[in-house]
């Protein structure tokens, strides 16, 4: 997958899209109906988590203060 950073060529617009090919970059069309410009290209992969479990750390004791 690849993460592509995109302007309109007919107005001030930009955006991420994220797309499976870069050819899939020519086929993504601005609302205005303006094709996009690429700006930047990067790999992209989706990372899905699980609801973990909340581990909650011991309390530091009070160290004195350094001179």
């Amino acid at each position: 997958m690849w993460q592509v950073l995109v302007a309109c060529s007919g107005c001030p617009e930009e955006a991420e899209v994220v797309v499976e090919e870069l050819d899939d970059v020519d086929r993504e069309v601005c609302p205005c109906g303006c094709n996009y410009v690429v700006l930047s290209v990067s790999s992209f992969e989706p990372v899905y988590a699980q609801r973990a479990q909340l581990i909650e750390l011991p309390k530091r004791r009070k160290l004195s203060i350094a001179a």
